[in-house]
Protein backbone atom coordinates (compact mmCIF):
# COMPACT_ATOMS: atom_id res chain seq x y z
CA UNK A 1 0.00 0.00 0.00
CA UNK A 2 1.29 3.39 -0.91
CA UNK A 3 2.31 5.76 1.81
CA UNK A 4 -0.48 8.23 2.59
CA UNK A 5 0.62 11.73 1.78
CA UNK A 6 0.15 14.36 4.40
CA UNK A 7 -2.20 17.22 3.59
CA UNK A 8 -0.43 20.05 1.80
CA UNK A 9 -2.02 23.45 1.92
CA UNK A 10 -0.62 26.15 -0.32
CA UNK A 11 -2.06 29.66 0.04
CA UNK A 12 -1.42 32.08 -2.75
CA UNK A 13 -1.95 35.69 -1.73
CA UNK A 14 -2.31 38.04 -4.64
CA UNK A 15 -0.57 40.83 -2.83
CA UNK A 16 2.58 38.74 -2.43
CA UNK A 17 2.82 37.65 -6.06
CA UNK A 18 4.15 39.52 -9.09
CA UNK A 19 1.39 41.11 -11.08
CA UNK A 20 2.09 38.71 -13.94
CA UNK A 21 0.94 35.75 -11.82
CA UNK A 22 -2.66 36.99 -11.78
CA UNK A 23 -3.08 39.37 -14.72
CA UNK A 24 -6.25 41.43 -14.64
CA UNK A 25 -7.69 42.43 -17.98
CA UNK A 26 -9.93 45.45 -17.83
CA UNK A 27 -11.89 46.83 -20.74
CA UNK A 28 -12.58 50.47 -20.01
CA UNK A 29 -14.32 50.91 -16.67
CA UNK A 30 -14.36 47.55 -14.86
CA UNK A 31 -15.45 48.26 -11.30
CA UNK A 32 -17.58 45.08 -11.39
CA UNK A 33 -14.84 42.70 -12.62
CA UNK A 34 -14.35 39.61 -10.43
CA UNK A 35 -10.90 38.10 -9.93
CA UNK A 36 -9.21 35.47 -7.76
CA UNK A 37 -7.98 36.88 -4.47
CA UNK A 38 -6.63 33.65 -2.96
CA UNK A 39 -6.31 29.97 -3.86
CA UNK A 40 -6.03 27.13 -1.33
CA UNK A 41 -4.67 23.87 -2.71
CA UNK A 42 -4.50 20.47 -1.04
CA UNK A 43 -3.93 16.89 -2.08
CA UNK A 44 -4.41 13.56 -0.39
CA UNK A 45 -3.60 9.97 -1.28
CA UNK A 46 -5.99 7.26 -0.12
CA UNK A 47 -6.88 3.65 -0.75
CA UNK A 48 -10.17 2.15 -1.92
CA UNK A 49 -12.00 -0.28 0.34
CA UNK A 50 -11.13 -3.90 -0.41
CA UNK A 51 -8.97 -2.91 -3.36
CA UNK A 52 -5.23 -3.60 -3.53
CA UNK A 53 -4.85 -3.02 -7.26
CA UNK A 54 -5.56 0.73 -7.25
CA UNK A 55 -5.24 3.83 -5.08
CA UNK A 56 -6.47 7.40 -5.39
CA UNK A 57 -4.86 10.83 -5.41
CA UNK A 58 -7.39 13.62 -4.83
CA UNK A 59 -6.58 17.29 -5.43
CA UNK A 60 -8.75 20.11 -4.14
CA UNK A 61 -8.49 23.78 -5.07
CA UNK A 62 -10.59 26.49 -3.47
CA UNK A 63 -10.63 29.84 -5.25
CA UNK A 64 -11.73 32.92 -3.30
CA UNK A 65 -12.99 35.80 -5.44
CA UNK A 66 -13.04 39.55 -5.05
CA UNK A 67 -16.84 39.61 -4.76
CA UNK A 68 -16.76 37.42 -1.63
CA UNK A 69 -17.71 34.16 -3.33
CA UNK A 70 -15.68 30.98 -3.67
CA UNK A 71 -15.54 27.92 -5.92
CA UNK A 72 -14.20 24.46 -5.21
CA UNK A 73 -12.50 22.38 -7.90
CA UNK A 74 -11.63 18.68 -7.65
CA UNK A 75 -9.31 16.56 -9.69
CA UNK A 76 -8.92 12.84 -9.03
CA UNK A 77 -6.33 10.45 -10.40
CA UNK A 78 -6.53 6.68 -9.98
CA UNK A 79 -3.20 4.84 -9.99
CA UNK A 80 -2.37 1.19 -10.46
CA UNK A 81 -0.48 -0.50 -7.64
CA UNK A 82 2.80 -0.06 -9.57
CA UNK A 83 2.32 3.73 -9.70
CA UNK A 84 1.18 3.98 -13.32
CA UNK A 85 -1.93 6.02 -14.10
CA UNK A 86 -5.19 4.09 -14.45
CA UNK A 87 -7.62 7.06 -14.74
CA UNK A 88 -6.90 10.78 -14.68
CA UNK A 89 -8.64 14.15 -14.99
CA UNK A 90 -11.68 12.93 -13.07
CA UNK A 91 -13.85 15.53 -11.36
CA UNK A 92 -15.80 12.75 -9.60
CA UNK A 93 -14.91 9.13 -8.93
CA UNK A 94 -16.62 6.23 -7.14
CA UNK A 95 -15.32 2.70 -6.65
CA UNK A 96 -17.79 -0.21 -6.47
CA UNK A 97 -17.48 -3.97 -6.10
CA UNK A 98 -20.21 -6.28 -7.36
CA UNK A 99 -19.81 -10.08 -7.46
CA UNK A 100 -16.04 -9.69 -6.92
CA UNK A 101 -15.69 -7.42 -9.97
CA UNK A 102 -14.31 -3.90 -9.45
CA UNK A 103 -16.00 -0.95 -11.16
CA UNK A 104 -15.26 2.76 -11.35
CA UNK A 105 -17.86 5.48 -12.00
CA UNK A 106 -15.72 8.30 -13.37
CA UNK A 107 -16.72 11.77 -14.49
CA UNK A 108 -14.38 13.10 -17.16
CA UNK A 109 -15.07 16.15 -19.30
CA UNK A 110 -18.57 16.47 -17.85
CA UNK A 111 -19.52 12.89 -18.81
CA UNK A 112 -19.84 9.84 -16.54
CA UNK A 113 -18.37 6.54 -17.66
CA UNK A 114 -18.29 3.01 -16.24
CA UNK A 115 -14.86 1.33 -16.29
CA UNK A 116 -14.10 -2.10 -14.87
CA UNK A 117 -10.99 -3.01 -12.90
CA UNK A 118 -9.22 -4.07 -16.10
CA UNK A 119 -9.62 -0.60 -17.59
CA UNK A 120 -12.34 -1.65 -20.05
CA UNK A 121 -14.95 0.99 -20.89
CA UNK A 122 -18.40 -0.53 -20.31
CA UNK A 123 -20.70 2.44 -20.94
CA UNK A 124 -21.58 3.71 -24.40
CA UNK A 125 -23.85 6.66 -23.67
CA UNK A 126 -22.76 10.12 -22.50
CA UNK A 127 -24.30 10.26 -19.03
CA UNK A 128 -24.47 13.63 -17.29
CA UNK A 129 -25.75 12.12 -14.01
CA UNK A 130 -24.90 8.77 -12.45
CA UNK A 131 -25.30 7.47 -8.91
CA UNK A 132 -25.81 4.11 -7.22
CA UNK A 133 -29.15 3.34 -5.56
CA UNK A 134 -28.56 -0.35 -4.76
CA UNK A 135 -26.08 -3.05 -5.77
CA UNK A 136 -25.82 -3.19 -9.59
CA UNK A 137 -28.38 -0.41 -10.10
CA UNK A 138 -27.52 3.14 -11.15
CA UNK A 139 -29.76 6.13 -11.79
CA UNK A 140 -28.52 7.90 -14.92
CA UNK A 141 -29.39 10.96 -16.98
CA UNK A 142 -28.71 11.41 -20.67
CA UNK A 143 -30.23 13.94 -23.09
CA UNK A 144 -32.18 15.41 -20.15
CA UNK A 145 -33.98 12.11 -19.47
CA UNK A 146 -33.62 9.68 -16.56
CA UNK A 147 -33.60 5.91 -16.20
CA UNK A 148 -31.82 3.05 -14.42
CA UNK A 149 -29.01 0.86 -15.74
CA UNK A 150 -26.77 -1.86 -14.33
CA UNK A 151 -22.98 -1.78 -14.04
CA UNK A 152 -22.61 -3.30 -17.50
CA UNK A 153 -24.68 -0.52 -19.08
CA UNK A 154 -27.77 -2.69 -19.56
CA UNK A 155 -31.01 -0.70 -19.27
CA UNK A 156 -33.29 -1.73 -16.39
CA UNK A 157 -35.70 1.22 -16.42
CA UNK A 158 -36.00 2.93 -19.83
CA UNK A 159 -34.20 6.27 -20.04
CA UNK A 160 -37.28 8.32 -20.89
CA UNK A 161 -38.43 10.18 -17.79
CA UNK A 162 -38.31 13.97 -17.61
CA UNK A 163 -38.05 13.91 -13.81
CA UNK A 164 -36.95 11.12 -11.49
CA UNK A 165 -37.36 11.84 -7.78
CA UNK A 166 -36.01 9.53 -5.07
CA UNK A 167 -38.55 8.15 -2.57
CA UNK A 168 -36.50 5.21 -1.32
CA UNK A 169 -33.94 2.80 -2.76
CA UNK A 170 -36.66 0.92 -4.62
CA UNK A 171 -39.31 3.56 -5.36
CA UNK A 172 -39.23 6.69 -7.50
CA UNK A 173 -41.62 9.43 -8.48
CA UNK A 174 -41.45 9.98 -12.23
CA UNK A 175 -42.71 12.55 -14.70
CA UNK A 176 -43.53 11.52 -18.26
CA UNK A 177 -45.40 13.54 -20.89
CA UNK A 178 -46.32 16.10 -18.23
CA UNK A 179 -47.86 13.64 -15.75
CA UNK A 180 -46.57 12.08 -12.53
CA UNK A 181 -46.42 8.42 -11.60
CA UNK A 182 -44.37 5.96 -9.53
CA UNK A 183 -42.03 3.19 -10.58
CA UNK A 184 -39.79 0.77 -8.72
CA UNK A 185 -36.14 0.10 -9.52
CA UNK A 186 -37.01 -3.07 -11.45
CA UNK A 187 -39.25 -1.18 -13.90
CA UNK A 188 -42.54 -2.25 -12.32
CA UNK A 189 -45.17 0.47 -12.73
CA UNK A 190 -46.51 1.26 -9.27
CA UNK A 191 -48.64 4.23 -10.31
CA UNK A 192 -49.33 5.14 -13.91
CA UNK A 193 -48.11 8.51 -15.18
CA UNK A 194 -51.57 10.05 -15.16
CA UNK A 195 -51.55 12.39 -12.16
CA UNK A 196 -51.20 16.18 -12.15
CA UNK A 197 -49.60 15.99 -8.70
CA UNK A 198 -48.20 13.40 -6.29
CA UNK A 199 -47.39 14.97 -2.94
CA UNK A 200 -46.32 13.49 0.44
CA UNK A 201 -49.03 13.68 3.09
CA UNK A 202 -47.88 12.25 6.43
CA UNK A 203 -47.17 8.55 5.65
CA UNK A 204 -49.22 8.62 2.44
CA UNK A 205 -49.20 10.34 -0.93
CA UNK A 206 -51.83 12.79 -2.10
CA UNK A 207 -52.86 12.16 -5.70
CA UNK A 208 -54.44 14.84 -7.88
CA UNK A 209 -56.03 14.02 -11.21
CA UNK A 210 -58.23 16.34 -13.25
CA UNK A 211 -59.19 18.37 -10.19
CA UNK A 212 -60.08 15.36 -8.03
CA UNK A 213 -58.06 13.75 -5.26
CA UNK A 214 -56.95 10.30 -4.19
CA UNK A 215 -54.60 8.70 -1.68
CA UNK A 216 -51.79 6.12 -1.92
CA UNK A 217 -49.85 4.46 0.88
CA UNK A 218 -46.11 4.83 1.46
CA UNK A 219 -45.41 2.01 -1.03
CA UNK A 220 -47.55 3.57 -3.74
CA UNK A 221 -50.55 1.26 -3.30
CA UNK A 222 -53.89 2.97 -3.94
CA UNK A 223 -55.97 3.64 -0.81
CA UNK A 224 -58.51 5.93 -2.47
CA UNK A 225 -58.96 6.47 -6.18
CA UNK A 226 -58.86 10.10 -7.34
CA UNK A 227 -62.61 10.68 -7.19
CA UNK A 228 -62.78 12.85 -4.06
CA UNK A 229 -63.54 16.57 -3.74
CA UNK A 230 -60.61 17.31 -1.39
CA UNK A 231 -58.08 15.67 0.91
CA UNK A 232 -56.35 17.69 3.65
CA UNK A 233 -54.58 17.54 6.98
CA UNK A 234 -56.46 18.11 10.23
CA UNK A 235 -54.05 17.87 13.14
CA UNK A 236 -52.68 14.33 12.99
CA UNK A 237 -55.54 13.16 10.79
CA UNK A 238 -56.32 13.09 7.09
CA UNK A 239 -59.79 14.38 6.20
CA UNK A 240 -61.36 13.25 2.94
CA UNK A 241 -64.33 15.11 1.49
CA UNK A 242 -66.56 13.17 -0.86
CA UNK A 243 -70.03 14.24 -2.00
CA UNK A 244 -70.25 16.89 0.73
CA UNK A 245 -69.37 14.50 3.54
CA UNK A 246 -66.11 14.15 5.49
CA UNK A 247 -64.34 10.90 6.35
CA UNK A 248 -61.44 10.46 8.78
CA UNK A 249 -58.17 8.59 8.12
CA UNK A 250 -55.06 8.28 10.25
CA UNK A 251 -51.56 9.33 9.15
CA UNK A 252 -50.94 5.97 7.42
CA UNK A 253 -54.17 6.18 5.41
CA UNK A 254 -56.20 3.78 7.52
CA UNK A 255 -59.86 4.71 7.76
CA UNK A 256 -60.77 5.22 11.41
CA UNK A 257 -64.47 5.99 11.09
CA UNK A 258 -67.14 4.82 8.68
CA UNK A 259 -69.32 7.78 9.55
CA UNK A 260 -69.73 10.49 6.93
CA UNK A 261 -69.86 13.85 8.70
CA UNK A 262 -71.18 17.20 7.48
CA UNK A 263 -68.55 19.09 9.50
CA UNK A 264 -65.41 18.06 11.38
CA UNK A 265 -63.60 19.80 14.23
CA UNK A 266 -60.59 18.71 16.29
CA UNK A 267 -59.51 19.27 19.87
CA UNK A 268 -56.71 17.26 21.51
CA UNK A 269 -57.54 13.58 21.03
CA UNK A 270 -61.23 14.13 20.34
CA UNK A 271 -62.88 14.64 16.98
CA UNK A 272 -66.29 16.18 16.74
CA UNK A 273 -68.54 15.60 13.75
CA UNK A 274 -71.88 16.90 12.57
CA UNK A 275 -73.79 14.02 11.01
CA UNK A 276 -76.84 14.16 8.80
CA UNK A 277 -79.80 15.79 10.42
CA UNK A 278 -77.73 18.50 12.10
CA UNK A 279 -76.77 16.39 15.12
CA UNK A 280 -73.29 16.26 16.68
CA UNK A 281 -71.34 13.33 18.03
CA UNK A 282 -67.79 12.51 19.15
CA UNK A 283 -65.14 9.91 18.30
CA UNK A 284 -61.57 9.44 19.58
CA UNK A 285 -58.32 9.25 17.61
CA UNK A 286 -58.70 5.49 17.13
CA UNK A 287 -62.11 5.83 15.52
CA UNK A 288 -63.93 4.62 18.62
CA UNK A 289 -67.38 6.18 18.80
CA UNK A 290 -67.60 8.10 22.07
CA UNK A 291 -71.18 9.23 21.56
CA UNK A 292 -73.92 8.90 19.03
CA UNK A 293 -74.53 11.85 16.71
CA UNK A 294 -77.60 13.07 18.60
CA UNK A 295 -76.63 16.35 20.27
CA UNK A 296 -77.74 19.83 19.29
CA UNK A 297 -74.63 21.55 20.77
CA UNK A 298 -71.24 21.62 19.10
CA UNK A 299 -68.80 22.48 21.88
CA UNK A 300 -65.31 20.99 22.13
CA UNK A 301 -63.90 19.50 25.37
CA UNK A 302 -62.30 21.89 27.85
CA UNK A 303 -58.92 21.43 29.58
CA UNK A 304 -60.45 18.84 31.89
CA UNK A 305 -61.88 16.82 29.01
CA UNK A 306 -65.44 17.91 29.74
CA UNK A 307 -67.99 19.11 27.21
CA UNK A 308 -71.49 20.52 27.60
CA UNK A 309 -73.96 18.74 25.34
CA UNK A 310 -77.60 19.51 24.71
CA UNK A 311 -80.32 17.22 23.46
CA UNK A 312 -83.97 18.18 23.02
CA UNK A 313 -83.46 21.40 24.99
CA UNK A 314 -81.83 19.50 27.88
CA UNK A 315 -78.14 19.95 28.66
CA UNK A 316 -75.56 17.94 30.54
CA UNK A 317 -71.81 17.37 30.85
CA UNK A 318 -69.80 14.51 29.36
CA UNK A 319 -66.24 13.83 30.48
CA UNK A 320 -64.06 12.22 27.82
CA UNK A 321 -60.63 12.11 29.54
Amino acid sequence: MKKVLSLIVLTLMLSNLPTEAHPRHYHGSCSSCVYVVRSDYSQQEQTFNNCKEHYLLSERTVNYYSNGTRRVFYNHTVFNADGSIFLDNCTDIKHLIYKNVHYFLARQGGVYRIINGKGELLSKRKYTTMYEISPNKLVVRVDKKYGIIDLNDNVIVPIKYKKFEFINADLFKTKLNGYWGMIDSSNNQVLKNEYDKIKPLYDTYLLKKQGEFGLADIDGNIILEAFNDSIRKLGEYIVVKNEKEYYIYDASGKKISDIGYKKIRLNRNTLEGLQKGGKWGYINKFGKKLTECKYDSNQLPDDNGCVVVCENDKCGIIKFY
